[in-house]
Order: structure tokens, then C-alpha cells, then sequence
């Protein structure tokens, strides 16, 4: 006889509301910590010492400190200027270029004198000799104060400076600065060896350091030099091309005195006494031409040439766009 087991299977089922419960216990005790870590992280302390408030006040002033290191000064403008300047070597060459052909022509018109092949127009004495090559460097030291300017428009690069330096002023300001004292230095140590080469190869009576007139001549040399490149820049600024601004010192350094010349003795006295290229002669001191202004007046002249077209070229920079 067969035996038919006909009994339910048995199935065991398991209740999940203890592990929900303790699932959701750890729930609540991540959103506690949770909440005590934001709580925590959110808290402020509050200075309840002097020790404290000291503290306090210390990390606030270093804090501004900080805030005030990071601002775009004008000494940090023209360290960034005479590194731009340094950096590119056509700007050395050329200045240093002009101060070396300087010096070579001072001792050729020096070695010339009392012939007939040296230029007459300096006169015959050492001191006007030695110092005739810087009638054609100041063309060279002009030109490049408006390549300077002129060339950074050109390129874009003056976008990145005023990007960089909001205060364009500040930036007209330390080209100037840079350059003008560069012109200044290396004129000055051009003139003193053109100075001492020149009267080592004149015929004549030689002349020394602290004879008269002479540290007026070479101070003034190279301080008609570094105006002239000041006017450079700020004519690379009005005009914002170096052909254009070449050809405005062409015209006023060379081909302005010549024209003045042609005009009748009455207008041409008093006007040619007022270009710079006069001015800075009666300055240095080297010309046999007594119809130039004093030392003192040449000087003023020379000034209120930089002072105009620096001037304008600083409120072109405030109304015009880059």
C-alpha cells in the first residue's frame, strides 16, 4: 500500500521590522552626528579674554596687510617696466649703440681740429669737439622712447599693462621714469669718455675734468638726453606710431631749426631760441653761438617742452581707448 504525504511544506518567513528598526536607528544616529559636526563646523568662537581679543586683532591687521601687499603700486609698476626694458635686447643695443657712436665721433671731430675736414659749426675747442657726436645720438635716444610706446600699441601689448595696471597715468609714469633715468646714466658715462678720448687726441690745449664749464657740458648732456627721450615717450603715446612719431622728432630736432633760419631775422631770433635743440645747446654750454639763450633759460625752455607734450600725452591717455 502506498502512503500519499500530503502535508504543507513548511516555509520559514522572516519579519524584517527588527532590522528596519535598527537600520533606522543608525539612520538617526548619522543624522545626529551629522547635525553636531555642521553645528560644530558653523560655531564661532568669540574672544572672551584679552588674550583672545589681542589675537583677534592681530590676524584681522595681517589679514589687511596681506589685502595691501597685493595692490598695484607704482614702484612695483616700474620694477615690472625696467625688467621689460632690460629684458629686450634691441632697446640696449640701441641706446647703448648710440652712446658708443658718440663717443667714436667726439674723438674724430676732436683728432680733425684745426683742418678743414671737421664739422665748423662746433667750433674749435676741445670741449664743443668732444661733445659733437651727441648732436646725431639724441635722434636715436628720441626714436626709441616712441618705439617704446609705439610698439606696445602695435602689438597689443599696452592692453595687458592697463589690464594688469588700471591707473594709466601710472604706467606713463614709470616708462619715464625707467627711461628717462636710463638715458640720463648711460649719456652721462658716454659724455665723460667721449670727454676724455677727445682730449687725448686734440692738438691743442687739452682741457681736465674740473676746468670751467666743463661738468656743466657733460651734466647737461646728459640731461638734454633724458628729456628728449621723456619727449619720445610721450609722443609714442599721442601718436601711437613709430613712423609717425620718427618723423615728429626728425622735424622738430633737425629740420625745425633749418626752417627757422629761412624766416626773416625779426621771427627767427626769438623763435629759434625756443627749440629744444637751441635750448638744450644753451644748456650744455658747447656752442660759440652767443645769440642762445642763458644756461638757466635754456634749462626753463627744456622743461616746458617736456611738461607740454607729457601733459598731453596724459590726457590722451584719459579720454582716448587703448
Amino acid at each position: 500500500m502506498t502512503t500519499i504525504d500530503t502535508s504543507t511544506p513548511h516555509r520559514t518567513i522572516h519579519h524584517p521590522t527588527a532590522a528596519h528598526e535598527g537600520r533606522n536607528d543608525k539612520r538617526d544616529d548619522m543624522s545626529t552626528i551629522t547635525t553636531t559636526s555642521t553645528s560644530t563646523s558653523t560655531s564661532t568662537t568669540i574672544p572672551t579674554t584679552p588674550d583672545e581679543e589681542a589675537g583677534s586683532a592681530l590676524a584681522t591687521a595681517v589679514r589687511s596687510d596681506t589685502d595691501v601687499s597685493h595692490r598695484v603700486t607704482l614702484r612695483r609698476v616700474t620694477s615690472s617696466e625696467w625688467l621689460k626694458f632690460r629684458s629686450v635686447r634691441s632697446n640696449l643695443v640701441a641706446l647703448l649703440g648710440s652712446a658708443a657712436a658718440a663717443i667714436g665721433l667726439g674723438a674724430l671731430f676732436a683728432s680733425l681740429a684745426g683742418s678743414d675736414d671737421g664739422p665748423q659749426r662746433l667750433g674749435n675747442d676741445a670741449l664743443s669737439l668732444s661733445l659733437g657726436g651727441f648732436e646725431m645720438s639724441q635722434l636715436v635716444v628720441a626714436i626709441l622712447g616712441v618705439a617704446l610706446v609705439a610698439g606696445e600699441y602695435q602689438t597689443g601689448l599696452v592692453r595687458t599693462w592697463f589690464a594688469a595696471a588700471p591707473s594709466r597715468l601710472r604706467v606713463l609714469a614709470a616708462k619715464i621714469g625707467v627711461y628717462g633715468a636710463s638715458a640720463f646714466v648711460v649719456t652721462l658715462v658716454a659724455a665723460t669718455l667721449a670727454f676724455l678720448a677727445g682730449q687725448a687726441v686734440f692738438s691743442g690745449e687739452a682741457l681736465t675734468l674740473v676746468d670751467d664749464g666743463v661738468l656743466q657740458a657733460l651734466v647737461g648732456t646728459a640731461f638734454y638726453a633724458a628729456c628728449i627721450g621723456v619727449m619720445g615717450i610721450g609722443l609714442g603715446f599721442l601718436l601711437r606710431s613709430t613712423a609717425a612719431g620718427a618723423g615728429a622728432v626728425v622735424t622738430t630736432l633737425m629740420i625745425a631749426p633749418i626752417l627757422v633760419n629761412l624766416l626773416p631775422d625779426s621771427i627767427a631770433d626769438p623763435v629759434g631760441k625756443i627749440l629744444p635743440s637751441n635750448a638744450g645747446s644753451a644748456l650744455r654750454g658747447v656752442s660759440t653761438n652767443s645769440e642762445l639763450l642763458s644756461a638757466g633759460w635754456g634749462l626753463a625752455v627744456l622743461l616746458a617742452w617736456v611738461a607740454a607734450i607729457v601733459g598731453a600725452a596724459a590726457i590722451s591717455l584719459r579720454r582716448r581707448d587703448a
